[in-house]
């Protein structure tokens, strides 16, 4: 049996196309929470980052459940630093 040090091709599709997912998934969430909360793009993704460093979640768990509607976005500014 032959092992290869490099991956094999659809272990690389694969990969890539789980990256692309991820951050249409961040990239939706920063929409809603920029539409809810009345604020530019870029400051909805600190916002969300910062929430997900408070609660030692992960960005893309924190993300998807936003996306799912597993979480409500006003959560988001409680407890955020001036808010």
């Amino acid at each position: 049996m032959h092992w290869s040090a490099e991956p094999r091709g659809d272990d690389v599709v694969t990969r890539v196309q789980s990256a692309i997912a991820a951050k249409s998934v961040l990239e939706i969430a920063k929409g809603m929470i920029a539409a809810y909360h009345g604020l530019p793009v870029n400051e909805a993704g600190r916002l969300l980052a910062a929430y997900a460093d408070r609660h030692q979640a992960g960005l893309a768990a924190t993300a998807q459940a936003l996306v799912d509607r597993d979480m409500e976005l006003a959560v988001l500014r409680d407890g955020a630093a001036g808010s």
